[in-house]
């Protein structure tokens, strides 16, 4: 007996420790398949391509047309709180060595990106920038860039400059405040549409741009130090929560459907079994008459469902 519990005790022991083998070995498997899917437009690995300063410099020299552009600093994930309203949190604000000041936002759904979003984002960025005291013509010269995964604006065009306009003259109101959007459905031969092809690419070695190319191979590849490894692993886990609770409202909303569904059909069954055993009770008591009326009219035929008992 006691040989028995035993032998019974290393098959469970070896059950779990080949259970365990085969979870890391799938985790391993989603990590990567998680990892060599990401592309520019998730704004999550987005926002770990950015802590190299050299990509966001890239991205807006490209965007803005200014070679010559170079980043003071940048914060990521920027909270702008708002104690008489809504709070903001800015996916990477940068100042540049001249003081201006940019916001850059990936926008993948239509919803996220509508104009008056672009414009709180500006105020906020106002808001927070000019020191209590401060005169107004302190006020930087602001950037807020929109990069979104389509046309949101309908009109065509790769890049959407939007500036304030004295409507009369046609001049503009030099307030310093601009907003771009950035469509990266259009991918032609032109500076833009190379970039805008890599914010598509799951590919490091596909991405034209060497600092964009070297810092997603980095990434991707594994070639990092413990605080990137950390970072990354992180960020893998925000994805698999978020796949879990998107999964999660597929499976509630299939669910739904298919109970509505099902609902309809039963009802229908339901419906058509009781109307055969109406006219079943009618054609028993010879009642033509009523049998004719209950084809057309609705609410007499509930009032003889109700007679019937049915």
């Amino acid at each position: 007996m006691k040989k028995t519990n035993s032998t019974n005790a290393k098959k469970s022991g070896r059950l779990k420790a080949n259970s365990k083998r085969t979870r890391r070995k799938m985790d391993a498997l989603e990590k990567k398949k998680i990892i060599a899917s990401l592309t520019l437009m998730d704004d999550l690995f987005m926002q770990v391509v950015l802590e190299e300063q050299a990509c966001t410099e890239y991205i807006l020299q490209t965007i803005l047309d200014k070679s010559s552009l170079k980043l003071k600093e940048q914060r990521l994930q920027k909270r702008l709180p708002n104690l008489h309203g809504r709070a903001l949190v800015l996916d990477c604000l940068c100042t540049d060595e001249k003081g201006l000041l940019y916001n850059i936002e990936v926008q993948n759904s239509s919803a996220g990106a509508i104009p008056k979003r672009a414009r709180y984002h500006a105020a906020l960025m106002d808001t927070h920038t000019l020191k209590k005291g401060e005169k107004f013509s302190k006020l930087p010269e602001s950037y807020v860039i929109f990069i979104t995964d389509k046309d949101v604006l309908g009109e065509g065009e790769q890049l959407y400059r939007i500036e304030r306009v004295i409507r009369k003259s046609g001049s503009l109101f030099q307030d310093g405040s601009h907003i771009l959007y950035f469509n990266t459905a259009i991918q032609g031969d032109n500076t833009l549409g190379k970039l805008a092809r890599d914010f598509k690419e799951a590919n490091p070695k596909e991405i034209q741009s060497e600092v964009l190319s070297y810092r997603v191979a980095s990434l991707k590849e594994g070639k990092l130090d413990k605080e990137g490894e950390k970072k990354m692993n992180v960020l893998l886990e925000k994805y698999r929560k978020k796949a879990v609770e998107e999964g999660m409202e597929k499976g509630i909303e299939k669910g739904m459907e298919k109970g509505i569904e099902k609902g309809i059909e039963q009802g229908m069954q339901q419906g058509q079994n009781r109307l055969a055993l109406l006219v079943g009770h009618l054609l028993n008591a010879g009642r033509m008459d009523d049998l004719k009326r209950v084809s057309f009219d609705e609410e007499y035929r509930e009032k003889l469902l109700k007679e019937f008992g049915l």
